[in-house]
């Protein structure tokens, strides 16, 4: 049996499982998504707004079926708004949970890199908060953008293990079951079998101890992991219990068939022929009511391998021959083979004959190469030729074979290849290369007996320090319950008896302070009333000038509110005129472009517009803003480049990334860093981008102290040209910067690595 074979049919049915369980959940997905649109509307922009922007982002990221990408493009969008209105709030955990959903959906795009690192944003948010359970979760998500593959899966492991300790610090029984059960998988996946053994016990102890019953799939590893470490009586006692449990639940579906799949590979394993013929028989039955004709195909393969009923083999092998698409390569050497084995068996020599023509026909089509990619085919036509003495035929395949050999280094295969050419050598009496054959055969066997042997007392160390580790925590949670128990008895005794001492305290000293107080009210009182009688008449005299001080005071106060207001009023109106007049003239070169042909002309009024814009866009902050004096640079600078990118139409090509400290500062000094940053990322769109290319445009804003700021600009373009001199260059763009760094006192570089970067250093008075 082959790893391959086996690995595809494992997956071929676990992904159908898959699909078929999706139709309901799908179903559930479009009526949250209606719900959710329908709940909008009515939502203020709180943080209520921002948690369901981001429910319902999700709702369009986790779809159960096929992945539509314009359902990922709605979901970032909606992620975007979510993450708007938390960060304008400083809503931290919506900020956390936009960037872990977002995760998802660029991890499900293709897009794995970004997908982790939005993943780690979310890990590093909700550690501030701190949310450690989300925190656990943004951990699985990082480790899901990593593959499969030897490579990738240290940094799966790395991940879930972190995950791993937070949900047991949590008492997450059900998700610590669920990471282990995982954690088992990868090592079982990179041949760490023993480790993975370890895991998928401590899983399986958990789910037991929360009564968790459907762990049919837990149970269905323990057999794989067991069976591969050659332990089979426990691989076929899980593999059971897999059964058993599938049954309890009535499972039907087609994880059921895997079940019997897998237990059918632990007999075969364990030369026990009749009973996995007879679980294959199961799954394909199973198989053949889904009507999943991959799995029929791959199924009857295995039964066929295991079978000794030679005529119900041969009719299931015949009946992949028609197929309603084109058969594989693989696929037809198995049938070509297969038949030719059966009808061997049979003792039908011209029937196995004609399949062993269509197999050399077949292989006589393939490139060197590709002929010893399917060697494993060949020893069932081999066996056929010595048995039938066509010796010429059978020495080819095994040269072909003992290349074969050469890469492929499992014991099984080198086991079987010397077992062939013993035969061989025996049936044509070269009894000495026979000999040396038959040694290795030896030397092979006893080498994996003994590996055996070593994997079964690993195994039995594992158990036992895996039983050593239970009891130890349970004795250790024991201890912990009755260390609690006896602190929460010594901790309840002495509050009482302090309650008891404060409360005689207590009330001695409210006695004492009750009787002083009374005999102190009775010499205060009449001490008072003389005094009182003398100064009623001077207090009435006050109280009555006071009042009209008091009424004079709050006219003038009136007065003064109502000429603040006119003065803002006034300030906000100069400024939205201002705004208006801007627009105006943008309005007015945004019409003369309509004249122009020159390209040099329309870049010079695009150019003037834009820093037009700029100005304009500091006017509408100032009459839009509370305070009149100082614009807030996060927003104005986000403004600037989107609107860039869109003056420019190359959002779909140019992705802009802002990192801007949350400050605000004086007009004087925003307006000249706002013509900067236009002219910076103007130049940027026009030149680094060549072919309306894709790339990259970030600006950044960062404190040095509480003093000193950098603005930097960069692309990833093309750069400058080789024969560019920046200090030489007097284009108006760059003397624009030049000019208008000087005059804001900062310190101008400018330098190209990948592509251009524009460094501003600058100290607020």
């Amino acid at each position: 049996m082959k790893r391959s074979l086996i690995f595809l049919i494992i997956t071929g049915l676990l992904l159908f499982n898959y699909a078929h369980a999706q139709s309901e959940e799908e179903i559930k997905r479009l009526k949250n998504i209606k719900r959710l649109k329908e709940q909008l509307p009515f939502i203020p922009p709180d943080t209520n707004r921002a948690n369901l922007l981001l429910e319902l982002a999700k709702s369009y990221i986790e779809n159960p079926g096929k992945q539509v990408v314009s359902d990922l493009d709605t979901g970032i969008r909606l992620i975007r708004q979510g993450y708007t209105i938390s960060r304008h709030l400083h809503y931290l955990k919506g900020q956390g949970n936009a960037y872990f959903i977002g995760a998802q959906a660029h991890r499900k795009k293709g897009d794995t890199k970004l997908g982790r690192a939005f993943g780690q944003t979310a890990v590093n948010i909700f550690a501030r908060i701190p949310a450690v359970y989300d925190q656990a979760r943004a951990y699985m998500e990082i480790s899901r953008t990593y593959s499969i593959s030897p490579e990738d899966l240290p940094f799966r492991i790395q991940n879930h293990e972190k995950a791993l300790l937070i949900f047991r610090q949590l008492g997450k029984k059900e998700l610590e079951a669920a990471t282990l059960k995982e954690l088992g998988e990868f090592h079982e996946l990179l041949n760490l079998r023993t480790k993975a053994l370890a895991y998928l016990k401590l899983s399986l102890a958990i789910y037991q101890s929360i009564g968790y019953k459907d762990i049919e799939w837990v149970y269905c590893l323990l057999g794989q992991v067991s069976s591969k470490l050659g332990d089979f009586k426990s691989g076929v006692y899980y593999g059971l219990l897999a059964l058993k449990t599938a049954e309890s639940l009535k499972d039907t579906t087609m994880q059921l068939c895997t079940i019997y799949n897998q237990l059918g590979i632990t007999y075969y394993m364990a030369k026990d022929s009749k009973a996995a013929a007879n679980c294959f028989k199961n799954a394909l039955r199973i198989a053949q009511q889904y009507n999943d004709i991959a799995t029929i195909k791959l199924l009857t393969a295995n039964l066929t391998s295991t079978s000794h009923d030679y005529v119900q083999n041969i009719r299931l092998l015949k009946s992949l021959e028609k197929p309603s698409s084109p058969l594989d390569i693989e696929l037809q050497f198995l049938i070509y083979t297969r038949l030719a084995n059966n009808y061997h068996k049979l003792r039908q020599f011209k029937l196995a004959q004609m399949y062993c023509y269509r197999f050399e026909k077949l292989r006589q089509e393939l490139r060197n190469d590709d002929k010893l990619r399917y060697a494993n085919h060949y020893f069932i036509i081999v066996l056929f030729y010595i048995d039938t003495q066509q010796y010429r035929k059978a020495y080819p395949l095994l040269v072909d074979l003992t290349e074969a050999g050469k890469r492929n280094h499992f014991k099984s295969f080198q086991l079987k290849l010397h077992q062939t050419w013993f035969k061989f050598d025996s049936a044509r009496s070269n009894y000495r290369s026979a000999i040396a054959h038959y040694q290795r055969y030896t030397l092979l066997s006893d080498s994996m007996l003994n590996e055996t042997k070593n994997n079964e007392i690993t195994r039995l160390q594992v158990e036992f320090e895996t039983s050593q580790k239970e009891q130890q925590l349970q004795l250790k949670e024991k201890n912990i319950q009755l260390l609690t128990n006896r602190n929460l008895v010594q901790q309840a005794t002495l509050e009482r008896n302090a309650l008891q001492r404060n409360s005689i305290m207590c009330g001695a000293i409210m006695l004492l302070l009750l009787l002083g107080l009374t005999y102190n009210r009775y010499r205060l009182k009449q001490r008072s009333n003389q005094q009182l009688e003398a100064k009623q008449f001077l207090i009435d005299q006050k109280n009555q000038a006071l009042q009209w001080v008091v009424d004079e005071k709050d006219d003038l106060l009136e007065e003064k509110e109502q000429l603040l207001e006119e003065r803002e009023w006034m300030l906000k109106e100069i400024h939205h005129r201002v705004k208006n007049n801007l627009q105006v003239i943008s309005s007015m070169l945004h019409s003369q472009v309509e004249f122009l042909h020159d390209p040099t002309a329309l870049a010079t009024l695009r150019e003037s517009q834009n820093r037009v814009q700029v100005m304009a866009l500091i006017h509408q902050k100032l009459y839009q803003s509370d305070n009149l004096a100082r614009i807030g640079m996060r927003d104005y600078i986000h403004q600037i480049v989107d609107y860039l990118l869109e003056s420019f139409d190359r959002k779909p090509t140019v992705r802009s990334v802002c990192d801007i400290a949350d400050v605000a500062f004086d007009v004087s000094l925003a307006t000249p860093l706002g013509l900067i940053i236009n002219e910076a990322v103007t130049n940027s769109l026009k030149y680094a981008f060549p072919k309306n290319g894709k790339g990259m445009v970030a600006v950044s804003l960062v404190a040095l102290d509480h003093q000193r700021f950098r603005l930097t600009m960069c692309d990833d373009g093309m750069g400058l040209p080789a024969d560019f001199d920046i200090e030489c260059s007097n284009t108006l763009g760059l003397t624009m910067i030049r000019g208008l760094s000087r005059q804001i006192g900062g310190v101008l570089t400018i330098s190209q690595t990948k592509g251009v970067d524009i460094n501003l250093d600058l100290t607020l008075p």
